[in-house]
């Protein structure tokens, strides 16, 4: 184990050069998102410093003699089935949905053959989210008075919300959203969520 980047043991892929951490590592290790990399059997290859904390809780999925686990036995069933069945499309599944200690793993076949490791992604559902979005001036035209609404309307402020915060008036604020949503040619907040989620980093 690494202990200074919160590794496992290196990826037989690649992840750890011989002379040391490589970049691929480096960004593996500093990614917020809880990210793990496991065969086909739950062994885990590789994780970083989030996924060791997600699975340390001892929630739905733990960490149990170097391979992934479930806290019960139907959670273990699924789990086995989401990773054995891994394929070249994400899937997303909330594992211990009825309990505390839920967790969201998302799962992707690293490969096309059946051996394949799969990379894993846990989320923690009760944890706050956090959304950083780009600068959508110069790709949509909006000014930045209605970019700086339009990213508070994303992390689901209401308009009058949004007012208060930077201290302006409903009426500018609502200004901003509908000249906002013209130039980006949509009509609904729903809408806007889909047309700017490529431009979304959701942590």
């Amino acid at each position: 184990m690494n202990d200074d980047l919160g590794l496992s043991p290196s990826y037989p892929g690649g992840i750890v050069r011989r002379d040391g951490l490589g970049a691929p590592a480096l960004w593996f290790a500093q990614d917020a998102a809880a990210r793990l990399v496991v065969g086909r059997d739950l062994t885990v290859h590789v994780a970083n410093r989030p996924a060791v904390a997600i699975l340390e809780r001892g929630g739905a999925v733990c960490l149990r003699d170097g391979a992934l686990a479930g806290r019960d036995r139907k959670i273990a069933a699924e789990l086995t089935m989401l990773v054995s069945e891994a394929g070249a499309l994400a899937r997303s599944v909330v594992l211990g949905a009825d309990a505390v200690g839920a967790v969201l793993v998302e799962v992707l076949a690293l490969g096309a053959a059946e051996s394949a490791p799969v990379a894993i992604m846990l989320r923690d559902p009760n944890a706050p989210v956090e959304i950083e979005c780009a600068d959508l001036e110069p790709i949509f035209g909006v000014t930045p008075g209605e970019h700086q609404v339009l990213v508070q309307l994303l992390k689901g402020y209401s308009s009058r919300e949004v007012a208060e915060q930077f201290g302006k008036s409903i009426l500018t604020v609502r200004t901003h959203v509908k000249r906002a949503y013209g130039k980006i040619g949509v009509k609904t907040r729903g809408q806007l969520f889909a047309r700017l989620l490529p431009f979304l980093t959701i942590r």
